[in-house]
């Protein structure tokens, strides 16, 4: 299949993906991952508070409130946004705004950083929907790749959690509108 994230993030240094199957309709559950909110993601919120030192905090539909920028979207099917940035720094340095459109964030290639992209995938399955998210890290340079390396052991579980929080928050709203 010809994804978004394929286009976008080719090849990655990191990368992480977990799937969720959902007994309900591709259109339900891309309805359900756009009306997600924070109040259904108490680990979300804790990890993302203790991350940003409580400087920030999360509310609303999670697909507003994520800081990332949208760099694709086929309705129904794919959803991808993504980021610039120096994860690893205590406050993360974005990177630069010509990033945040598709086309800027693909070529980027200033050493010094990383780029992060996730995508939501949804698949039609039987009766229901493969819901999959992937996150996708290249970094433009050694230097930069040891970095986030060094960054991505320590947050790599809470990734992980926040992922699953979110597929099964996302499976509760779907299903329940069956």
């Amino acid at each position: 299949m010809d994804w978004i994230l394929d286009r976008l993030v080719p090849t990655y240094d990191f990368r992480s993906r977990y799937t969720r199957r959902i007994a309900a309709s591709p259109e339900a559950v891309w309805a359900a991952l756009h009306a997600v909110t924070a109040a259904e993601l108490p680990v979300t919120r804790l990890l993302m508070g203790v991350r940003s030192a409580g400087r920030s905090r999360l509310s609303g539909p999670m697909a507003e409130a994520l800081s990332w920028n949208e760099l694709g979207r086929v309705e129904g099917r794919e959803a991808v946004g993504g980021i610039v940035a120096k994860f690893w720094r205590l406050r993360p340095a974005r990177g630069p705004k010509e990033t945040a459109d598709p086309a800027g964030f693909a070529s980027f290639a200033e050493p010094g950083w990383a780029k992060a992209a996730m995508a939501f995938q949804l698949s039609p399955e039987g009766e229901g929907t493969l819901l999959a998210t992937e996150t996708r890290i290249r970094a433009t340079d050694e230097a930069s790749r040891r970095a986030f390396g060094r960054y991505w052991l320590l947050v790599r579980a809470g990734s992980g959690l926040i992922r699953f929080e979110f597929l099964r928050a996302i499976a509760r709203r779907a299903e329940s509108t069956r």
